[in-house]
C-alpha cells in the first residue's frame, strides 16, 4: 500500500496541519502586516533584497521575497526610518516565493516618542490585529513593555473588541 502522504494534496494537508500545530505552540502573538522592506545580508556590501513583511511578533518577523536566504545569515531589515538587525532562523519555498523567519536581535529607531502614551485608535487597531504598520507595531510593543497604564487600557480594549478570544500573554 502506498504511503498515505504520497499524494500531493495529502502531503499539503499534512504540512498545513503541522503548520497550525506549530503556530499554536508560539507563546507570542503574531501581528499580520504587508509592509515593504529592504533586506541586506551582512556583512555587506551587496545588493539588497526587497520583500514584504507578512507578520511580526515581539521577537521576530516573517518576510516574503523572491530569493532564498541561508539559515543563520545575519541581516539588516530597513523599514522607513527603522532598522532591525536579526538572524534568519528558516527560509522556505512557498508558492514560487520564499518566506523567512527572522529573529530580532536589535533595533534602531528614531528617538523622541518613548514617553508618550498610546492613543486610543492605535491601541484599538493593535487589539484587533490589523491596520498598523510594522514600525507602529514595534513602537507599541516597546511602549507596552514599559507602561502599566497602557497595558491595562489594552486589556480593556482587547476584552471589548475580542470577547471570544483568550487573553493575550503578558508582555515581558
Amino acid at each position: 500500500m502506498a504511503n498515505q502522504f504520497s499524494h500531493p494534496v495529502a502531503a499539503l494537508a499534512q504540512f498545513l496541519v503541522a503548520s497550525e500545530q506549530e503556530a499554536e505552540r508560539r507563546n507570542e502573538a503574531r501581528y499580520p502586516t504587508q509592509d515593504p522592506a529592504e533586506i541586506e545580508i551582512l556583512p555587506g556590501p551587496g545588493e539588497p533584497v526587497y520583500g514584504t513583511i507578512l507578520d511580526l511578533s515581539r521577537s521576530g518577523l516573517r518576510v516574503a521575497f523572491a530569493q532564498r536566504i541561508d539559515r543563520g545569515a545575519q541581516v539588516k531589515v530597513t523599514l522607513r526610518h527603522n532598522v532591525i538587525l536579526g538572524e534568519v532562523r528558516y527560509c522556505r519555498s512557498v508558492s514560487g516565493a520564499f518566506h523567512a523567519g527572522i529573529r530580532i536581535e536589535s533595533m534602531v529607531r528614531p528617538a523622541g516618542r518613548e514617553k508618550r502614551h498610546i492613543a486610543d485608535d492605535p491601541l484599538s487597531l493593535y487589539a484587533v490585529g490589523k491596520g498598523l504598520s510594522v514600525p507602529e507595531v514595534i513602537e507599541l510593543r516597546e511602549h507596552l513593555v514599559r507602561c502599566d497604564a497602557c497595558r491595562a487600557r489594552l486589556a480593556e480594549k482587547d476584552a471589548l473588541l475580542n470577547p471570544a478570544r483568550k487573553a493575550r500573554p503578558p508582555l515581558k
